[in-house]
């Protein structure tokens, strides 16, 4: 019953701008975060944007956070709560946040960090003239799975299939943003490309079972919520089944995974914190145009190619940004 409460009561709250606060009321921002509450990464994040925000004079704000995981279910009551909050601008990092959110308005302003196709996904009208109340930075590109492909082959000669794990619950296009272009790059390279579609945590493991018997075959994790939430868990079954494996998450690649290839989470969110403080300031979502990330790391974690037996050359290293060892 109380969740039909919130939600009926969210139309007063969404058919017009939020309030200002009264004088002797600071602003408040509200941000929705894909990790578990007491989760040292989202914490450290969390901290990044408030750091950005005081840096730019914004020392009176009221930030708060909600953490909803993994889990959609929670995901949605966090953002009608939010919603209902009325807060001046609500900051969301990545897209099942997003998606969540802008469901319920179209009128409060949003900055998001991580939803890749705003525009195939209705948050916006064009990346130069978002021409809503929603704006802010992408992550990653379809594209990159070609990248992700080409670094698992050159790491290991020997594969011959190539696996995305994905999650259609939470991630672009249900999960099938990368598809096109991991079929693509597999072609070209003679790799047979498949796409798995796991929406628990339990369904991991049998996938990666099933790649480690094969014994030639690769894997890629689609970055999103549900990898977000389950990349520990991977890198430990990969390495158990003796899985190569690539991540979009850096992080991922420093506690065990063979490699990752992506943007630095940090940078977003302080670029982000930039466009909360411009909109606070009177300037409007719709004008503000949608960047992408300035730059990309790779990083090859040696320890793990050692386990896996692997030798990575010394052409792939030189590519690499960081080296774990």
């Amino acid at each position: 019953m109380r969740r039909r409460t919130v939600i009926a009561g969210l139309s007063w709250a969404a058919a017009g701008w939020p309030l200002a606060p009264r004088a002797d009321e600071p602003a408040l921002v509200v941000a929705l975060w894909p990790f578990a509450d007491g989760n040292a990464e989202g914490h450290a994040l969390s901290a990044i944007f408030r750091t950005a925000l005081r840096d730019r004079g914004q020392t009176t704000l009221r930030i708060e956070d909600r953490w909803g995981g993994a889990d959609v279910e929670r995901t949605g009551v966090l953002a009608a709560e939010i919603v209902q909050s009325g807060p001046q601008v609500i900051f969301a990092f990545l897209n099942a946040q997003l998606s969540a959110l802008s469901a319920l308005s179209r009128t409060i302003p949003m900055i998001f960090v991580g939803a890749s196709d705003p525009v195939g996904s209705g948050y916006v009208a064009s990346l130069q003239r978002p021409g809503g109340n929603i704006t802010g930075f992408t992550l990653y590109e379809a594209s990159l799975a070609g990248k992700w492909v080409a670094a698992l082959k050159e790491a290991a000669p020997a594969i011959r299939r190539v696996t995305l794990l994905s999650n259609a619950s939470t991630e672009v296009r249900r999960g099938n943003f990368y598809s096109e272009a991991l079929r693509t790059a597999a072609a070209a390279l003679g790799i047979e490309p498949a796409v798995c579609m796991v929406g628990s945590a339990g369904e991991i493991e049998p996938v990666v079972a099933d790649l480690g018997q094969r014994g030639d075959a690769g894997l890629i994790v689609a970055p999103g919520t549900f990898s977000e939430a389950n990349g520990d868990r991977i890198v430990a079954l990969t390495a158990a089944h003796r899985v190569p494996t690539v991540f979009a998450i850096r992080r991922f690649a420093h506690r065990g995974g063979l490699m990752s290839y992506g943007p630095d989470p940090a940078d977003a969110v302080r670029r982000a914190a930039a466009y909360v403080d411009r909109v606070l300031r009177g300037e409007k979502p719709a004008t503000l145009p949608v960047q992408a990330p300035t730059k990309f790391d790779f990083i090859v974690n040696l320890n793990s190619a050692r386990a896996l037996g692997l030798e990575i050359s010394s052409a792939l290293l030189a590519q690499a940004d960081e080296i774990v060892e």
